[in-house]
């Protein structure tokens, strides 16, 4: 095995546990609110989204981090968290041991995720990342797919077992191990000597945006399919599989779809999500869910290709990590208040129902592709 398939299977080691955070508790939200009735659909909905919160603290630390340890080593304890904190609801019952370990897993993610576009700047020329970081959106595709299906056969036989997915972590963090080149850690006095600009706020701030909007199918598929459809939780795995596998399909083709759309892929990335929840709005049943997970799953992986690839590009290698650190802190504030601010707009439009939030991200992700389409106007027009 030559040292690129090496690094190649280092990332998708690593991009396929991340899957994990986008599925998150979401195909079993339903049986969670069933189970833990006291508590409000707010609450419930925040276990999708509270990984944010440590997700934010950790990667506040990311760009210090880098100059300390390896980033190898970073990636390989961030997956050791995943794994051990996602597994533990499996082994102890209890709504607060579940919020805990919800918590706590984000900072595992916090210190694995934002490294692998720093790996891939590491060891690839700019004219090959891209390619690079569809890989990266592919194998994270095909780890939410899997935790998606296998977690939805598992819900089947009780709840606590659909948790034996994070063991996905301790397999990620041995094939790092085995696979990933050890480098040293990035040679700066301090984080502060790595210097961003304004491209990275810039994206970070869609990125803010982005993961606020897009939470509104991923805090609300279940409990719309579970209200309007069918309470059987395998429905609920079948939209989050398709999701995620065209998440997939979009990693594979984003080399190709760059090629063709360049500038426009940004835009183009927000717009699909927009489509989708329009969809979910005009037609019933199954297909309109099907339909609009198609569309999310191709916003969320073209989102995140292109946003890691232009952070790629805006800064040098050195300050990489640093910038996905910020990336990922600025995208997470965004995710961690997501319910808050989608259930309020919904109330605002008479009462928060699954369907008034999709309404909510419909309209939030048309006008943030409108602003990103004058964004790229602008920069081109810059340069």
């Amino acid at each position: 095995m030559n040292r690129s398939m090496k690094i190649a299977l280092g990332i998708c080691a690593n991009a396929f546990a991340f899957g994990l955070q986008i599925t998150g508790v979401m195909p079993v939200l339903n049986m969670i609110s069933e189970k833990y009735s006291q508590y409000s659909t707010g609450t419930i909905q925040l276990l999708q989204t509270i990984p944010y919160a440590l997700l934010i603290a950790g990667s506040l630390s990311i760009g210090w981090l880098t100059t300390k340890v390896s980033k190898k080593k970073l990636v390989m304890a961030g997956l050791a968290i995943v794994g051990l904190t996602g597994t533990i609801p499996c082994l102890v019952e209890g709504f607060a041991v579940l919020m805990l370990c919800r918590i706590l897993i984000g900072f595992g993610f916090a210190i694995s995720a934002p490294l692998n576009s720093a790996i891939i700047s590491d060891f690839f020329e700019p004219d090959k990342r891209a390619g690079y970081m569809g890989l990266h959106v592919v194998a994270m595709g095909i780890g939410t797919m899997i935790a998606n299906m296998l977690g939805g056969i598992l819900a089947k036989s009780g709840l606590r077992l659909y948790f034996l997915i994070y063991l996905a972590g301790f397999a990620g963090c041995l094939i790092v191990g085995l696979m990933l080149p050890e480098t040293p850690p990035v040679q700066a006095s301090s984080a502060s000597d790595l210097k961003l600009n304004s491209m990275v706020y810039s994206i970070s701030l869609m990125s803010f945006a982005h993961t606020l909007f897009i939470n509104a199918y991923s805090t609300n598929i279940s409990l719309y399919i579970s209200e309007k459809i069918t309470q059987d939780p395998s429905a609920a795995g079948m939209a989050a599989t398709i999701n995620a596998a065209c998440a997939m399909c979009m990693g594979i083709l984003f080399a190709k779809l760059t090629g063709i759309l360049k500038n426009k892929t940004l835009p183009f990335s927000i717009f699909c999500a927009a489509a989708g929840y329009a969809v979910m709005l005009l037609v019933p049943g199954m297909p309109g869910v099907i339909i609009t997970s198609a569309l999310c799953g191709v916003s969320l992986s073209c989102f995140s290709a292109i946003g890691a690839f232009l952070i790629s590009v805006a800064v040098k290698n050195e300050a990489v990590a640093k910038a996905n650190g910020v990336y990922t802190i600025i995208g997470a504030i965004g995710g961690l208040i997501a319910p808050m601010v989608l259930n309020a707009g919904a109330s605002l439009l008479g009462a928060n129902t699954p369907t008034n939030q999709f309404v909510v991200g419909m309209g939030g992700m048309a006008l943030l592709g409108a602003a990103a389409s004058l964004y790229i106007r602008k920069n081109a027009a810059a340069a």
